[in-house]
């Protein structure tokens, strides 16, 4: 441990993490560099808290075990039973099987992390960022934090407690966790104090903008230190006890190690809000979590008592919280007997791997509006090699990965991490399932792909500049007539509103490079309300250059190819025009 947190700390500039590695009774308890570096408070695993971030999501699952077992909660029940005033987004039943699987069918919600709903009241903040429902339920996985809120606003309901309350008094207190925080405004004074995180830029480290929130706290809230999440750890690979203290009977621990869909059995998927990954012959479980540059991991192998829990406070690369888990389990494992599986030969391991090449599009995003344009800057690009490997990147590693075949439609990595494609009724490929369990990733195919909103837009600037140049080549419009004049005209408003979106474009990217995730959270943002509005501009002149064609091949004075450029011209730019308005870069709302 401390080796690997020497080396990934030096290389990814990480200044400061807590870590607890548990290995049957034996529990190390790490803090390494500091938790502030102006005064350089060092960091110890038992008197600074980091924020956990989505690993908060494990105490809503416990919580709502604990009310199954009480009888008052059914995984497979319509959730609507219990929030009967609440109006639950889409038209199809929804379950806390569903929730826990993150198989709600949920686009992504960014209004989340607004910080005026996430102060509402959980339920007003719940209604006022209900995501769209956009595929059927229990067929896709896609990860919702609105899921997991919800999931805790059932358990207040259905207990008679806030869900803050109840975890506080029904886990945290009985398993003696109690640095744990569920939300800063909930710190004792007598608790350790938080870590401050960082976002490193240049090589510099600037203090991260931090976001609360709120209501939304069930999804990711929580702030710990080592020392207790060693405890918590220790509850999670147990029987549903710890010290003496019982949270679960046996059977309903070992009923949370499964699956609720198993569709894809040999490769990652969620088990009752645990990511359960194949590897070492094995399952392990766990869950990572992100909030405010924090970046955490806790993983285990419950049948040998072995786990590990990271936290950093910033960093270039999210290897120490990734990494080294596997890499602590993988030597525990080895001492324990555990073996992975002999591979077997896949015979027909290159067509599949052909069939699964391409490029998709992670399936937690939006659907609609202008954030969709933040996940179709970074599809995910899949390449088959000859011997019927995969080469792709993962969310570990920055280089792409070879996955080797194993079984039919199943690839590993020398991490071993797997991968599955899932097909449709006709055999076609239609998604990928990473290595994380808790994400898939849709094939993209035809004008679904982004790569045409990239052509269009380069080919609009291409023939903006040419536009200039015919003007520049002609001294002026010089249209022939009133009616060529008006068609140049337009044109040439055309030209300057496609290199104004050009430019709006350039300054988004150095705004979001320079805020990082301030760009995103602390909306509205000036740069790109200014490339929105030059996307309307755009998609209002494409229509009026289209309108001038018929006079552009009547116009005296224009030649051949001078009405074949403005046709070409107007027929990109509302061929533009139309793609940012399914990208939703034109008329679009608010992000």
């Amino acid at each position: 441990m401390d080796g690997l947190a020497q080396g990934f700390m030096t290389s990814e500039q990480v200044p400061g993490a807590i870590a607890a590695v548990v290995s049957g009774e034996e529990v190390v308890l790490r803090g390494y560099g500091v938790a502030d570096l102006d005064d350089r408070t060092p960091v110890t695993p038992d008197d600074v808290r980091f924020e956990i971030g989505s690993i908060t999501k494990l105490f809503t699952w416990v919580a709502v075990m604990m009310l199954v077992e009480e009888g008052r909660l059914d995984l497979r029940a319509d959730v609507s039973g219990y929030l009967p005033t609440f109006a639950m987004p889409g038209s199809e039943p929804l379950t806390l099987a569903h929730l826990m699987s993150h198989r709600a069918g949920f686009a992504e919600s960014y209004a989340i992390f607004d910080q005026d709903i996430a102060a509402l009241p959980r339920a007003q903040a719940l209604a006022a960022a209900a995501p769209e429902q956009v595929f059927a339920r229990g067929e896709v996985t896609s990860y919702s934090n609105w899921g997991a809120a919800l999931a805790g606003h059932i358990v207040e309901e259905v207990s008679g407690q806030p869900w803050e309350d109840f975890v506080q008094e029904r886990i945290l207190d009985p398993l003696g966790m109690d640095e744990t925080t569920l939300a800063e405004r909930l710190r004792q004074p007598d608790q350790p104090p938080l870590a401050r995180s960082y976002r490193i830029q240049g090589g510099i480290a600037h203090p991260a903008f931090r976001i609360d929130i709120g209501a939304f706290g069930p999804a990711g809230g929580t702030a710990s230190t080592a020392a207790d999440m060693a405890r918590f750890l220790q509850f999670l690979m147990g029987d549903g006890a710890l010290d003496g203290a019982r949270l679960l009977q046996t059977e309903t621990m070992a009923q949370m190690r499964t699956r609720l869909f198993d569709d894809r059995p040999h490769a990652a998927d969620m088990a009752h809000g645990f990511q359960a990954r194949p590897r070492f012959g094995t399952m392990i479980y766990g869950h990572g979590g992100g909030v405010n540059e924090f970046i955490s991991n806790l993983v285990f192998i419950p049948e040998i008592g072995a786990g590990v829990f990271i936290s950093q406070n910033g960093g270039t690369g999210a290897s120490l919280p990734f990494l080294a888990p596997n890499m602590i389990l993988a030597a525990l494992a080895a001492e324990a007997g555990l073996e992975a599986h002999t591979v077997q030969p896949v015979p027909d391991a290159a067509a599949r791997a052909a069939d699964a090449a391409g490029r998709y599009l992670t399936n937690r995003r939006m659907f609609s509006g202008p954030a969709q344009l933040l996940v179709a800057l970074s599809p995910l690009n899949v390449t088959a090699l000859a011997d019927g490997a995969l080469l792709m990147p993962t969310a570990t590693i920055p280089m792409p990965s070879r996955f080797d075949p194993i079984a039919p439609d199943l690839w590993q990595n020398a991490q071993g991490d797997r991968v599955t494609v899932i097909r449709d009724a006709q055999g076609q490929v239609a998604r990928l399932a990473d290595g994380t369990g808790a994400h898939t990733h849709e094939r993209l195919r035809g004008l679904a792909d982004p790569v045409w909103l990239s052509a269009g837009f380069a080919l609009a600037a291409l023939l903006a500049t040419t536009t200039f140049l015919g003007l520049l080549w002609r001294h002026g419009l010089r249209g022939g007539s009133r009616g060529g004049t008006l068609a140049a005209a337009v044109a040439l408003a055309g030209a300057v509103a496609v290199w104004g979106l050009v430019a709006a474009g350039v300054a988004v990217g150095l705004v979001a490079a320079r805020l990082g995730s301030e760009f995103l959270f602390d909306q509205p943002q000036r740069t790109f309300e200014v490339f929105l509005g030059m996307g309307d501009v755009v998609a209002v002149v494409s229509v009026a250059l289209v309108a001038t064609l018929l006079i552009v091949w009547r116009a005296p004075g224009w030649g051949l190819w001078r009405r074949l450029h403005h046709t070409a011209f107007a027929l990109v730019l509302v061929g533009l025009a139309g793609l940012m308005l399914h990208w939703g870069l034109a008329f679009g709302g608010p992000i």
